[in-house]
């Protein structure tokens, strides 16, 4: 971002801190689970994307409710049990400003009665060491 500054004629850069969106984290956990194994197979093809939230149209939106999307589920679904877990359900955030709604703190408390591991995860790091943790379970 930058700025003319009129008394003296110059243009001043000034740096913000840029930090990547949920969608540019999302997909580089993807990315980075198409590099992995599990069973033969990318860990990729166990991982799923719940396309719930995000700017699109009333009718766009009332089309997916109708198709079943949920408020507050998690982003990512890896259907891979391990432990005493069904499978893996990850909330992602960015590093900072990502607020956890209300229903996403609900929806992660009944997947964990049901059997699940489903935490929120903030930034590429974390999300990918919650994998690795996962997968160590098994």
């Amino acid at each position: 971002m930058s700025y003319y500054n009129r008394q003296n004629k110059s243009t001043k850069v000034v740096k913000k801190d840029i930090q990547p969106t949920e969608s540019q984290i999302q997909q580089a956990v993807i990315q980075w689970c198409q590099s992995q194994e599990y069973k033969g197979r990318p860990l990729a093809y166990y991982v799923a994307h719940v396309p719930n939230g995000g700017n699109m149209s009333a009718r766009a939106g009332n089309k997916l409710k109708k198709e079943g999307v949920q408020k507050g589920y998690p982003d990512l679904l890896m259907d891979i049990p391990m432990g005493d877990y069904h499978g893996l359900r990850l909330e992602l955030k960015r590093l900072t400003g990502g607020i956890v709604s209300k229903e996403q703190k609900e929806r992660i408390g009944v997947l964990l009665e049901e059997g699940y591991q489903a935490v929120v995860v903030r930034g590429y790091e974390d999300t990918i060491k919650a994998i690795e943790e996962y997968m160590a379970l098994g």
